[in-house]
C-alpha cells in the first residue's frame, strides 16, 4: 500500500473541508444577520458544506478520468524517448562492432590469400631455378623461357596452352626427362601420373611414347648414372649446388 497517496488525499480533503466550513460559516452568519432563526442558519451551514464536498468530488472525478489522462497524453514521454535513444545507440554500436568484425575477417582472409600466393610463387621460383641449373645446358634460351611457363602451368594444375611449342633437349636421353618430370611432380606434391601428359606434350622426344611406358620409368633405382637423376629433396639439392 502506498501511504504517500493516502496522505496526499487526506490533506487535500482536509483543505476542501476547511474551506467548505469557512464558506458555510460565512453563509450561516449571513443568514443570522438577515434575521433568520438559528435552526435555518445551521441548515444553511450544512447545505453549503455539503455542496462544497459534492463539488470537490465532482471536480476530483473529472480530473481523474478526463483532464489528467488528456494532459498525460500531451506531455512528452521522456522515459520512452530515452529508451528509444538508448536502443538506437546500442543498435548503432552493434552494427559498428559487426562491421569491424567483418573487416577483420576480410583482412585476415586477404592476408592468408597473400601468404598462400607468396609461398606458391616462392616454391615455383625455386623449382624454376632448379630447372635452369639442370636443363639450361641442353636447351636454347627461348626454350628455357618457355619451360619456365610450362612449369608454372603444372604447379598450378592448369592446362597447357593448345599452341604450345614442344622443347627438344640436346644430349639428354629419355630417362633424364622422365626423372625431371618425377622431380617436378614430387616437389609440388602432385600425383606422379599427372606429369605423364605434361612430359608427352612439353618434350617432343616423348610424344610418341605410350603413357604407361613413361609412367613406369619416372623413377630409376639406379638414378645416379643419368645426367638428370631423381631427387627427393629439391631445396636441399639447390642449397648444396648453388654457385
Amino acid at each position: 500500500m502506498d501511504y504517500r497517496k493516502i496522505n496526499s488525499h487526506i490533506i487535500l480533503l482536509s483543505i476542501v473541508v476547511l474551506v467548505g466550513v469557512i464558506i458555510s460559516m460565512i453563509g450561516r452568519r449571513i443568514m443570522l444577520e438577515k434575521g433568520f432563526d438559528t435552526g435555518t442558519a445551521n441548515l444553511t451551514f450544512i447545505i453549503i458544506l455539503g455542496i462544497c464536498i459534492v463539488l470537490y468530488l465532482i471536480i476530483l472525478a473529472t480530473l481523474a478520468h478526463s483532464i489528467v489522462p488528456w494532459v498525460m497524453k500531451k506531455l512528452p514521454r521522456k522515459n520512452k524517448s530515452t529508451s528509444i535513444v538508448i536502443e538506437d545507440i546500442n543498435n548503432a554500436l552493434s552494427e559498428k562492432e559487426e562491421m569491424l568484425r567483418l573487416q577483420s575477417i576480410d583482412e585476415i582472409r586477404r592476408n592468408a590469400d597473400k601468404l598462400f600466393i607468396d609461398k606458391e610463387i616462392a616454391k615455383i621460383n625455386l623449382f624454376i631455378e632448379y630447372s635452369h641449373l639442370t636443363m639450361a645446358p641442353y636447351i636454347t634460351n627461348d626454350e628455357l623461357l618457355r619451360l619456365d611457363e610450362y612449369i608454372k602451368y603444372f604447379a598450378r594444375k592448369e592446362s597447357l596452352p593448345d599452341n604450345l611449342i614442344p622443347i627438344k633437349p640436346r644430349e639428354l636421353k629419355n630417362p633424364d626427362m622422365f626423372h625431371f618430370g618425377w622431380n617436378m611432380s614430387h616437389y609440388f606434391e602432385h600425383d606422379k601420373q599427372e606429369v605423364v601428359p605434361w612430359l608427352k606434350t612439353v618434350f617432343s622426344e616423348l610424344n610418341k611414347l605410350s603413357p604407361s611406358t613413361i609412367k613406369g620409368k619416372l623413377y630409376d633405382y639406379q638414378t645416379r648414372k643419368h645426367t638428370i637423376p631423381n631427387i627427393d629433396d629439391i631445396p636441399k639439392y639447390m642449397s648444396e649446388n648453388r654457385s
